[in-house]
C-alpha cells in the first residue's frame, strides 16, 4: 500500500510514539494531582482560560512524540502527515457526500430504536464539552474555537494522517480502516457515545482514502464539530431542548 499513502513511519514507530503518549499523559496528570490543578480550575472564575490551555497541552502531548520522531527520522515536511493540496470544489463535494451519508445513517438507527423501543448501548448524543468551560460568552467563544478549530486540526494530524497511514500501508484499507477508527472512537473516552463516534471515524477514513489527503477530512471534522457545538450551545441557552 506503500504507493497509495506512501506513510513512512512503520510499527515500530508506532509503538515508540504511543508509548511515548501514555508516559508523558501518566507525568502530566500525576504532576496536575499532585499541584490539584482541576479542583483550582473548578474554583477559578477563569475556568474557560485554564480548560482551553488543558486541552492544548493534551494535544501538545499526542503530537510532539509525533512530531519529533519523525523530524529525526524522516525530517520534518507537512506533505509526510497527509497535506496533500485538493480542489475547493473537489473537497466541498466530499464533504457534503460524507455528511449526508453520515446523517443517513444516524436517521436509520434513530428510526429502528425509535420504532423498536430499543436502546442500543453505546449509540447515545455525546457528552458536552460546555461544563468543563463554562456557560459565559467568552466561555463559549473559547470552547468554540478549541472544539470547532483546533482539535480537528490535530486530530486529523495523529488519527488519519498518521494512524491511519501507517495501519492502511501495513494491513491494508479495510482492516487499517476498521483498526485506526477503533482507536479514534476509543481514546474519546466517551463509552456511551462510542459507536457513532466509530462510525465517524470510518467516514472520515473514507474520506482520507478517497482524496489522499487529510485536507478533506479536517474540513469534514469542522464542520461536523461546528454543528454539534452549535447544538450544544443551542440547549445551553435553552433554545432549543432536547
Amino acid at each position: 500500500m506503500k504507493k497509495y499513502f506512501q506513510a513512512p513511519w512503520g510499527f515500530k514507530d508506532l509503538i515508540i510514539t504511543g508509548t511515548s503518549i501514555a508516559v508523558l499523559f501518566l507525568i502530566a496528570g500525576y504532576i496536575l494531582h499532585l499541584l490539584g490543578t482541576y479542583d483550582k480550575i473548578e474554583a477559578s472564575k477563569y475556568k474557560f482560560l485554564y480548560t482551553a490551555v488543558l486541552f492544548l497541552v493534551q494535544w501538545i502531548i499526542a503530537i510532539l512524540p509525533l512530531i519529533v520522531l519523525t523530524k529525526i527520522k524522516y525530517g520534518f515536511e507537512f506533505g509526510l502527515f497527509g497535506f496533500k493540496k485538493v480542489g475547493i470544489w473537489k473537497v466541498l463535494k466530499l464533504v457534503a457526500l460524507a455528511y449526508l451519508i453520515y446523517i443517513g445513517i444516524s436517521f436509520i438507527v434513530s428510526t429502528i430504536t425509535i420504532f423498536s423501543d430499543v436502546k442500543i448501548p453505546g449509540y447515545q448524543m455525546q457528552e458536552s464539552i460546555l461544563p468543563f468551560f463554562g456557560s459565559s460568552d467568552v466561555a463559549l467563544i473559547s470552547a468554540g474555537l478549541v472544539v470547532v478549530f483546533v482539535a480537528p486540526f490535530l486530530e486529523e494530524i495523529f488519527f488519519r494522517g498518521f494512524l491511519l497511514r501507517t495501519f492502511v500501508d501495513k494491513i491494508g484499507i479495510f482492516f487499517g480502516s476498521i483498526v485506526s477508527a477503533g482507536i479514534f472512537a476509543i481514546i474519546h473516552f466517551q463509552w456511551a457515545s462510542i459507536i457513532p463516534i466509530f462510525i465517524l471515524g470510518l467516514i472520515i477514513n473514507m474520506l482520507v482514502i478517497k482524496s489522499k489527503s487529510i485536507v478533506p477530512a479536517i474540513a469534514f471534522h469542522i464542520l461536523n464539530n461546528g454543528i454539534v457545538f452549535a447544538i450544544q450551545v443551542l440547549i445551553e441557552k435553552e433554545i432549543i431542548s432536547m
